[in-house]
């Protein structure tokens, strides 16, 4: 478990902790000078029975809220920290507003320095202290009164810290591992060394990991979790990584350490739902501008509300990011005003790389992660995989696996999750297009593959899946790459008649047949399907491009090739003679024998093929 702590400057966060834990607090001589916390720092909590609890300890000025965020971040428990001297103060309520939008689950509020106030004092703070955390999503017991110079109480507080430990829900170790980089350094025989809280999943000594956005690549050389060296770390745990492979330089903080075979991506958009304080200054309007707190990284953002967000009010949006995050679905983010400076919201993500121009399906703002699957695959025509679903939606890698059982409106075709209405839907258009395509070309032997693909609003995966489908289910069969319904054959549209009478009219024109446009005479109601009918069944067959020959007339020009060429040369004019043809007809007929193999032309002129 990780304990966070909040609360304003000098209200004894640092002595509280080091109180607690034996730990000196403002490791940096610049804080030691000032007397005030400027940097993150950390100390292991050991309790009887309890596995050792990290403490993170934040600076309360004002000026240094953005560092407070980093390290608030990932955090279980929080302890706001209060003087009973002073009581609730403008960092107080900052400090609250961060663990409130970051979605921490539980606090306990923590009256410092009582033995400097009187009884009635200290009752009247309490009573304030209550009032304020009864309305607030965090979790909050009674205030824990301490004072960290005599110890009063902080044996109270260590077992309030116990029952919580005890009743903290674990990380799945099964989930994908992520650890935003709070602090980075170099030490001598080790290398970069980066520390932060593991969000999710396990990491051991010799895994590869890849440090986002950056990009790069390296190995786990060792790894530290509250001051022991181990070799795994895990979910919800401090942890030090020593990285090879890796510069300084490439690892600041803001940077997310992941690992895997897991397809994160960088993204410069989030659809996200925020809520805006009821204190905060204006209302979030088209393009207003924020700072955007994930993890332990900021950036700048511009806000593209669905409607106008009213302080104290919720709603969508889109952010669109001044620099590139790596975040997950179901995440929570932090939003402070661009100028001047000062928290005014947060929110979660319901979409962490939304496809342009999207459309906001309902089940996308449903708080259960489950049903916003749903709308994010809505999103996406064609569908997403297995592990793409993990990091959109933000359901635990361990349990991805059962969500087709709870949701019947998904559907697994190949490694995709689709609707089940869309792909019900493109497999009753893709009957209908088949179906269409036989009436309009009864002659042919079915639909390209290709021309589906480009007449439905699917991609080609989805495509081959229908036919693929379909085929199984005896609907439609597939032919040297045309698709038709089972049981078609092809035809003319003016029936077997036409057809005949088109392949004698070829046939008694002999060595001179009609061009095609010459056999519109014919009175055909389907000249182009007869056409292709009796060619598909070897009665015919295309010399030029408008001129068709009958099969017994090619077969007598072949054997006339054949008998000039077994004396030698064919040259043209010994089969014009043979044939009696003009040139007009002859070079065509030449030159479809080469075509077709019955001869060969070289440099020794033109031969018949044995």
């Amino acid at each position: 478990m990780i304990i966070g702590t909040a609360g304003h400057i000098d209200h004894g966060k640092s002595t509280l902790v080091t109180a607690l834990t034996g730990t000196p607090m403002d490791r940096l001589r610049e804080e030691r000078q000032r007397g005030i916390t400027i940097e993150l720092n950390f100390a292991s909590l050991r309790l009887e029975g309890i596995a050792p609890i990290g403490i993170v300890d934040v600076p309360g000025h004002e000026d240094f809220v953005r560092t407070m965020v980093a390290g608030a971040s990932g955090i279980d428990l929080v302890l706001l920290v209060i003087d009973a001297g002073e009581g609730i103060r403008p960092q107080t309520l900052e400090h609250l507003t961060v663990v409130e939008q970051l979605g921490v689950p539980r606090g306990i509020p923590v009256l410092t320095k009582v033995d400097l106030v009187d009884a009635d004092w200290l009752a009247l703070v309490r009573a304030e202290v209550e009032a304020r955390l009864s309305v607030s999503p965090v979790s909050f017991g009674t205030p824990v009164e301490v004072s960290a110079v005599t110890g009063i109480g902080l044996n109270v507080l260590r077992g309030r810290i116990a029952e919580e430990a005890a009743h903290a829900s674990p990380r799945p170790p099964e989930d994908l591992f992520r650890l935003p980089v709070d602090r980075t350094f170099s030490l001598a025989g080790v290398g970069t060394v980066v520390t932060g809280t593991v969000w999710s999943g396990s990491l051991s000594i010799g895994d590869a990991v890849t440090l986002l956005p950056g990009g790069a690549q390296g190995k786990v050389r060792s790894i530290e979790s509250f001051g022991q060296q181990t070799t795994t770390a895990s979910p919800g745990a401090r942890a030090a990584l020593g990285l090879g492979g890796i510069s300084r330089e490439q690892a600041p903080r803001g940077t997310v350490v992941v690992a895997g075979r897991w397809p994160w991506t960088v993204t410069t958009a989030l659809d996200v739902v925020i809520t805006l304080s009821a204190d905060a200054p204006a209302p979030l309007t088209r393009r207003s501008r924020v700072r955007v707190h994930h993890g332990t990284a900021e950036v700048m953002a511009r806000v593209y509300p669905r409607e106008d967000i009213l302080p104290g009010g919720r709603g969508p949006a889109r952010l669109a990011l001044e620099d590139p995050l790596v975040v997950r679905g179901s995440d929570r983010l932090v939003l402070r005003r661009y100028s001047p400076v000062v928290t005014i919201g947060g929110g979660i993500v319901i979409d962490p790389s939304p496809p342009h121009r999207s459309r906001w399906p309902v089940e996308l703002l449903d708080p259960d992660p489950l049903r916003r699957l749903v709308g994010l695959i809505d999103r996406r025509p064609s569908g997403v995989t297995a592990d793409a679903a993990v990091i959109l939606s933000g359901i635990s890698s361990d349990t991805i696996g059962a969500v087709l059982e709870a949701l019947p409106e998904l559907i697994t075709v190949g490694d995709r999750w689709i609707l089940r209405s869309r792909f019900d839907s493109a497999g009753r258009k893709l009957v209908g297009l088949v179906e269409e395509y036989h009436l309009a070309h009864p002659a042919l032997p079915g639909i390209s593959l290709e021309t589906l693909r480009s007449q439905l609003a699917a991609t080609g995966w989805v495509v081959d899946a229908l036919v693929a489908r379909f085929a199984a289910d005896g609907l439609l069969r597939r032919d040297r790459g045309a698709i038709a319904r089972s049981g078609f054959a092809p035809g003319a549209g003016g029936g077997e008649g036409e057809v005949t009478r088109l392949v004698e009219a070829i046939r008694e024109a002999g060595l001179e047949p009609p061009t095609t446009s010459e056999l519109g005479g014919l009175g055909l109601t389907d000249l182009a399907g007869a056409l292709r009918m009796a060619a598909s069944r070897g009665l015919i067959e295309a010399v030029e491009r408008d001129r068709h020959y009958a099969r017994e007339t090619l077969d007598r020009v072949t054997a006339v090739l054949r008998q000039v060429g077994a004396e030698g040369e064919i040259v043209p004019a010994a089969v014009r003679e043979q044939l009696g043809l003009s040139r007009r007809f002859l070079i065509p007929l030449l030159e479809w024998a080469d075509r077709t193999g019955v001869t060969r032309r070289g440099a020794e002129g033109r031969r018949t093929l044995v």
